[in-house]
C-alpha cells in the first residue's frame, strides 16, 4: 500500500475484534498503530496517530479508587476509554488501571 502502510484482512470477525481488543502491538520494537475500516473507506486516508494503552496510576489511597476518578486521570492522560477494578481490595494493589487512547504524535503528560 506504500507509506509504511499495510491492509490485514481477516477471516472472522472474532480475530479482528481479538487483534483490536488486545492493543497496543509491537513489530521489531515498533508501535504498530491499527484501525478498523469501514465499508468504502480509503486506507490511506485514516490518520493513524491514535493508540489505546493501559495505564497503572500508582498511589492512589484505597479509599478514592472509583470508575469516576479513573475518569478524570484517564482524561488527564488521553481519552478515558475504560477502567479495570479487578484489582479493588487487593492488597499492595495501590494503582488505578485506565484503558486510554492516546495521540501518539504528542509527549507523553507527566506529573512530578
Amino acid at each position: 500500500m506504500g507509506e509504511k502502510r499495510y491492509l490485514f484482512k481477516f477471516f472472522h470477525s472474532m480475530d479482528m475484534e481479538r487483534v483490536l481488543k488486545g492493543l497496543p502491538w509491537t513489530f521489531n520494537n515498533h508501535l504498530l498503530i491499527l484501525s478498523k475500516l469501514k465499508r468504502g473507506e480509503g486506507p490511506l486516508k485514516i490518520p493513524l496517530v491514535y493508540v489505546p494503552f493501559w495505564e497503572q496510576i500508582y498511589d492512589v489511597p484505597i479509599g478514592l479508587f472509583s470508575e469516576s476518578l479513573a475518569m478524570l486521570l484517564g482524561n488527564f492522560i488521553g481519552v478515558f476509554l475504560e477502567y479495570d477494578g479487578s484489582n479493588l481490595g487487593k492488597e499492595n494493589r495501590n494503582y488505578i488501571r485506565v484503558r486510554v487512547q492516546i495521540d501518539v504524535r504528542k509527549p507523553l503528560r507527566r506529573n512530578k
